[in-house]
């Protein structure tokens, strides 16, 4: 991923991410418990999170119990064995989520970026799956190193792409999930997180990108049809995003646009089956 933003600013967005997990830890009522969050974030974590406002990482703290809840579905209720994190950074899901009995869960990052994680889980922090820890460079060629620790592409699997295809160019950002799309088998399930174009050029959204930019992390990569360029590549795919009815949890203060007005900025959850292809 190094084409687009260095490693170490690729760990820095990791930490801070860790810490807003931490941060919502601490709350009564957590939308989720990451124990594991605040030692993860770091000194680096814990000072970004100083400096933000508590309603500005309210999408963050959505968006990670959103997919909680996506892949806790598509697992017990669809039977899913295979669980892909892309760029899984210091993702705790292995840990803190509970897993059907033979779930394999493959963390795909930077092997630096998984060797510091691993540092950090305590001794007696046992994963709640079979965990498979791949250090690859994404940018590159990964799919020999998944292939080779065990996963099977004739098998359906999950895959969740979290917090990261905004940081990639749009030509990296559609190779890797052509690459992914190779590798699934018909009834097989995708999730991540996109913005559109308007994102980066919206007066409500220019303080965000503009803290993006100077921090050495801008966002680059954009869809502006997310159903249309799965459609085309056997996937049918559901658009939502903070605040909407599915995604809100009784936490989101701002207005709610609807999902596809045009013109409007946009931070789409994307889910979506593979309903072509091989099976």
């Amino acid at each position: 991923m190094g084409m687009t933003i260095s490693n170490d600013l690729l760990g820095f967005t990791a930490r801070w991410t860790a810490s807003v997990r931490a941060l919502e830890s601490q709350r009564e009522g957590c939308l989720f418990n990451d124990p594991w969050a605040a030692a993860l974030a770091g000194q680096e974590g814990e000072a970004w999170m100083e400096h933000r406002p508590p309603d500005s990482v309210i999408p963050i703290i959505i968006r990670t119990r959103y997919f909680d809840d996506f892949l806790q579905r598509i697992t017990s209720q669809e039977k899913v064995r295979q669980v892909v994190l892309m760029a899984a950074g210091l993702d705790t899901r292995a840990f803190r989520l509970s897993w059907p009995e033979q779930t394999r869960l493959f963390e795909l990052d930077q092997a630096s970026m998984l060797a510091y994680k691993d540092q950090l889980l305590r001794p007696g922090d046992h994963p709640n799956c079979e965990r498979q820890a791949i250090g690859v460079d994404l940018t590159a060629s990964w799919k020999e190193a998944l292939l080779k620790c065990g996963f099977d592409p004739h098998c359906s699997s999950v895959w969740l792409l979290e917090g990261f295809l905004f940081y990639l160019s749009n030509e990296n950002l559609t190779r890797i999930l052509d690459e992914v799309t190779s590798l699934t088998a018909r009834g097989s399930w995708l999730g991540f997180d996109i913005m559109n174009s308007a994102m980066l050029t919206s007066p409500l959204t220019q303080k965000w990108i503009e803290m993006q930019a100077d921090a050495g992390a801008p966002w680059i990569g954009t869809m502006d049809d997310p159903v249309e360029f799965l459609d085309i590549r056997g996937w049918q795919a559901t658009l939502t995003q903070a605040g909407a009815d599915d995604a809100n949890y009784g936490r989101w203060p701002f207005p709610v646009i609807p999902v596809n007005m045009p013109d409007m900025p946009h931070n789409w959850y994307v889910t979506a089956q593979k309903v072509k292809g091989k099976g």
